[in-house]
């Protein structure tokens, strides 16, 4: 079932009355990223993806984004749906607004996957900065072609050409104003690392072996400064885990919740 929540495009699937997951995607996708995930558990959860405003069926509005309102939305898509508890699954900039949520609220337990605490430092920054005035300048299409290059493993590109092209015609279709805010806000985001110490709850952290963008090195110090964590490591995967490696990422998941 499809509905909007202060502007933003929601998504439900399974029962009501199950365990809650709210499924949050990352940079620059929209909720169809968790499409295949969520068949895997729509009959035992009940599954909520959503477009980050700026993003797939979401508004626009001022485009003038920061983590703090993407947590913001996200607090209000479980309001809106009167969720008790839920459980956050963050991909990448999913798993950023995830964990300053989890700073703000308390939720039943977070699933991370391919995602850092550290706020960007000048490298990251300025890189971050040449991609906003690279699409002013030359649009969005050489952006994503770049983007999706180093999110996906050589193996993939190379033997799914057309789920590629799917993924970078939806993109396409988003306006550019929401991909260049969601680079400002990802700039501008605060660095989560401290409270990972202070986090109580059951945290899945799931990373990939040719993942370019967040190392699985960075994911296993992640896990080293968390007390109540689970640490996965898929291989034949790069950054996008849940897509080019759909059985190791569902089934890290399924154990992962088995156990709460």
């Amino acid at each position: 079932m499809q509905k909007t929540i202060e502007g933003i495009s929601v998504n439900t699937f399974g029962e009501v009355r199950n365990q809650a997951i709210v499924f949050i995607h990352g940079f620059p996708f929209d909720h169809t990223l968790w499409d295949d995930v969520i068949n895997e558990f729509k009959d035992e959860y009940y599954c909520i993806s959503y477009d980050v405003r700026g993003f797939g069926k979401s508004e626009v509005g001022t485009a003038q984004f920061t983590m703090e309102s993407y947590v913001q939305d996200l607090e209000s898509v479980v309001l809106g749906l009167k969720l008790q508890k839920p459980i956050l699954c963050g991909f990448s900039m999913g798993g950023y607004i995830a964990l300053r949520a989890n700073e703000r609220e308390s939720y039943k337990a977070l699933v991370l996957a391919n995602t850092a605490t550290n706020s960007d430092n000048d490298e990251a920054k300025i890189k971050r900065a040449t991609g906003i005035l690279n699409i002013d300048a030359k649009g969005v299409e050489p952006f994503v072609d770049g983007f999706l290059s180093v999110a996906f493993s050589e193996d993939f590109i190379k033997k799914e050409p057309l789920k590629i092209k799917k993924m970078k015609d939806g993109i396409m279709n988003f306006n550019p104003l929401g991909i260049k805010a969601a680079l400002l806000a990802m700039i501008s985001r605060t660095d989560t690392s401290e409270s990972l110490q202070m986090i109580d709850i059951p945290i899945l952290l799931i990373t990939a072996e040719s993942d370019k963008v967040i190392p699985k090195e960075t994911m296993e110090e992640m896990a080293s400064k968390i007390k109540n964590s689970t640490l996965v490591s898929l291989s034949k995967s790069g950054h996008v885990s849940m897509v080019e490696n759909l059985d190791g990422f569902s089934s890290a998941v399924r154990k992962f919740l088995k156990s709460l």
